[in-house]
């Protein structure tokens, strides 16, 4: 059913006066953008714009997707599609769009009525659906921000990815990558991989205001150059200790009480190995195993696999790998097969207590075993 032209010609001259009046107006971008391509005639642009717009439940861009759609500006004349989104404009109280509403219902039939309110019943559906998924995502989002906050390099992967798509917040580059920055420097794998995939959008005004950012971030809770639990690799590699003398070899570490106490002088050292000998006899401490279990949780080509191994084991269980020490064997080239780096756990002298983590870890999905070494 056709609408009369005074009724086109009458809307398109009130969404013409909007355009002209409204231009400097601050808008959604979406609105803005149409306006512009709106009066310089590209009426395909237009209506993509406020499509876009409209969709997001914006009164201004339905009412004006509903004028073009009634006189087939940019796209096929659709009198029920118009008389759709002048509902939902007019539910929003937006005065134009009730006025153009009231002026073509009469218009349409009872058919085409029915197949408008079914296309604004769709939409209003669809927007209760996105309002609560929206809700959903700002919750997480200010659940990982307070992890993020308190140092969590996890955490703060999750904040950068969630401002970078917009995800539960307003969408923000910037701020993504000062956040991917923070959790790079704790070596959170995917933190740094998007960190220098963001560095090529971002201009270097950007990466400076971000850069600030961090800092303000860093200085809130303090940062390690590890996740927590982490150790120092660079430390742990080819560390040997140094081995007492034979003689104090089995005496235990005497640990003074808290408060203040007159420690006994001694002239002579023997004197002081014999008072530390009573007391290691008194203490009954078993002897130092000639044979020490760890759990291998895997063997690699290079140092780099290790290192991308022991993160994703702190992913899995930061407290397991905080907890016991950390042992990475280096290859041994012996000329007949190659040899590998090995991540180990824990040094212990029964083997069922290493078996024991070694089953804590299975359930975890991480594959592991024991194996015996003798202490250095």
């Amino acid at each position: 059913m056709e609408v009369s032209l005074d009724i086109k010609r009458l809307s398109t001259v009130t969404l013409l006066l909007f355009c002209i009046l409204f231009a400097v107006t601050v808008f959604a971008d979406d609105v803005q953008q149409g306006v512009v391509a709106y009066k310089q005639g590209d009426f395909q642009s237009a209506y993509q714009a406020w499509h876009k717009a409209a969709e997001n439940d914006v009164a201004e861009a339905q009412w004006m997707l509903a004028i073009l759609l009634l006189n087939g500006q940019g796209v096929k004349q659709d009198n029920v599609a118009a008389y759709s989104w002048l509902t939902l404009a007019s539910e929003k109280q937006h005065k134009q769009a009730m006025i153009d509403r009231m002026a073509i219902r009469d218009r349409l039939s009872a058919e085409e009525l029915a197949r408008a309110e079914t296309l604004s019943k769709a939409f209003r559906n669809k927007q209760t659906a996105k309002t609560a998924i929206k809700q959903q995502k700002e919750k997480a989002f200010h659940w990982f921000e307070k992890g993020a906050k308190q140092g969590d390099p996890q955490a703060q992967y999750q904040v950068g990815e969630m401002l970078l798509n917009g995800d539960g917040v307003k969408q923000d580059k910037v701020a993504a990558y000062s956040w991917f920055s923070l959790a790079s420097q704790q070596n959170q794998p995917q933190a740094i991989v998007k960190q220098a995939q963001l560095k090529s959008e971002l201009s270097s005004s950007q990466i400076e205001k971000a850069n600030v950012l961090m800092l303000a971030n860093r200085d809130n809770h303090p940062i390690n150059d590890a996740p927590p639990g982490l150790p120092d690799i660079a430390k742990k590699v080819a560390v040997k200790e140094v081995q007492p003398p034979p003689e104090v070899a089995l005496l235990p570490v005497l640990t003074p009480p808290p408060e203040k106490v007159n420690k006994p002088t001694f002239e002579k050292p023997a004197e002081l190995i014999k008072v530390i000998r009573a007391e290691h006899k008194k203490s009954e401490i078993k002897p130092i195993a000639d044979t020490v279990y760890r759990v291998q949780v895997g063997a690699f080509k290079s140092k780099q696999q290790v290192d991308m191994a022991l993160a994703q084991l702190t992913k899995i269980s930061a407290a397991t790998v905080q907890k016991y020490q950390t042992t990475i064997t280096e290859p041994v080239d012996n000329g007949v097969k190659p040899d590998f780096y090995r991540l180990q756990l824990g040094n212990f002298e029964d083997k069922p207590e290493a078996t024991k983590l070694c089953q804590f870890l299975k359930q975890n999905k991480q594959a592991c075993f024991v194996v015996s070494s003798q202490p250095e």
